[in-house]
């Protein structure tokens, strides 16, 4: 007769210490957040901020297409509330000179859009800016500076290459874009409509030093054509260049690029068109 033998040769374990439960250790506390509320606010303001920055460069880009689409016509309308801004204008012989020299470089101009007109503004300012309306103004502190008429052909001309690319219709749709997010989808002043408003301020700085080099060529061209010299373009920019401070890096946020650079950048067209 056969002999059934056991499967298993070891003795079974007793039931009592085969179903005790042993707990585990929590390495987590169900009261304490496993993430950083600054964390998290960082991120969710990093996420604004960059679909705003989206958003603003592409409605730029739509401020950029409609611009050149405005007629004459149309850009003096919208001028019409920068007609009164300065009211301190002089009327002497140095105004007089300005506008003698706008006329010439308007004469050389291919496409002369708007009715042209240069006004001097008694203010210690070393500068001079393109209003809409082809409205150009020159503050005194520029002319006691600068005695050669070719320098200040260059800066009018300047000037005039960024009523032709419609530098400041471009920037002031800009600026109101700037404006409305802020307000619109930020709210009153606050930490996040400073930082936000600080970065796309930043980010419209790129446009503006990309839109001052533009006019800088431009001029160099104009002036080039009315005269056959371009002495003043780069005389010009070395006076600029013994007035700016600071380490270059910090022209990043300003609307201008270093002017070592723009001098280069006006030396390399020079080269290239063989003025």
């Amino acid at each position: 007769m056969a002999v059934l033998k056991p499967l298993f040769t070891g003795l079974p374990l007793p039931i009592e210490n085969s179903l005790k439960y042993t707990p585990k250790e929590s390495k987590t506390n169900v009261n304490v957040s496993q993430f950083s509320p600054l964390k998290d606010f960082f991120a969710l303001l990093s996420g604004v901020l960059g679909i705003l920055v989206a958003l603003y460069l592409i409605l730029g880009l739509c401020v950029d297409y409609i611009v050149p689409l405005l007629s004459a016509k149309a850009e003096l309308v919208l001028a019409s509330p920068f007609q009164e801004i300065y009211t301190d204008t002089e009327d002497n012989a140095s105004s007089k000179k300005l506008q003698e020299l706008l006329q010439g470089l308007v004469d050389a101009m291919p496409e002369k859009r708007l009715p042209y007109q240069v006004s001097l503004v008694n203010r210690e300012l070393f500068n001079a800016m393109a209003l809409p309306g082809g409205q150009i103004v020159v503050y005194s502190g520029l002319m006691d500076e600068i005695k050669s008429d070719h320098e200040l052909a260059f800066v009018l001309a300047h000037e005039l290459g960024h009523f032709v690319n419609r530098d400041h219709l471009k920037g002031l749709g800009r600026g109101l874009l700037l404006y409305t997010f802020l307000r619109l989808f930020i709210g009153p002043d606050n930490f996040a409509t400073d930082f936000i408003g600080q970065s796309l301020v930043g980010v419209q700085m790129q446009f503006s030093q990309q839109q001052e080099t533009a006019a800088d060529l431009f001029a160099l061209n104009l002036l080039h054509k009315r005269d056959g010299e371009v002495t003043g373009a780069i005389s010009f920019m070395k006076k600029i260049a013994k007035r700016e401070e600071g380490a270059r890096f910090l022209n990043y946020f300003a609307t201008h690029p270093h002017a070592e650079h723009r001098i280069s950048t006006l030396k390399k067209e020079i080269e290239n068109k063989g003025y």
